[in-house]
């Protein structure tokens, strides 16, 4: 009997909206997420985007997505910042979206 090779379940990474509520506030959360404290995961949506290409702390051979913890309380902060014609939470969800991670919203 052959077994099938199985997938690992993707490495979680978690980001506490509590602390959020600034854009400086928001790079500095992922980072400590994915990099431990003080970590560099981005700095403006196109760091942010190329972080989650890879090579800056995501595995490498390895599923990986993020869970956004208390979203919904950084949202109210992050949607008084724009970013052209959307808001900042919008456009971090894009930039997610677009690099095709997973980003939940809890």
């Amino acid at each position: 009997m052959t077994r099938e090779p199985r997938e690992d379940p993707p490495v979680v990474f978690r980001i506490d909206g509590r602390k959020i509520k600034s854009a400086n506030d928001f790079y500095r959360e992922i980072g400590s997420s994915v990099n431990g404290p003080g970590g560099y995961f981005g700095h403006n949506l196109d760091a942010l985007a190329d972080c989650l290409r890879g090579g800056f702390g995501t595995p490498e051979q390895r599923p990986y997505e993020f869970e956004w913890l208390h979203s919904a309380l950084s949202r109210r902060y992050l949607n008084a910042v724009r970013v052209g014609q959307q808001t900042l939470f919008d456009a971090i969800r894009d930039v997610f979206s677009d690099a095709g991670v997973t980003l939940k919203l809890q």
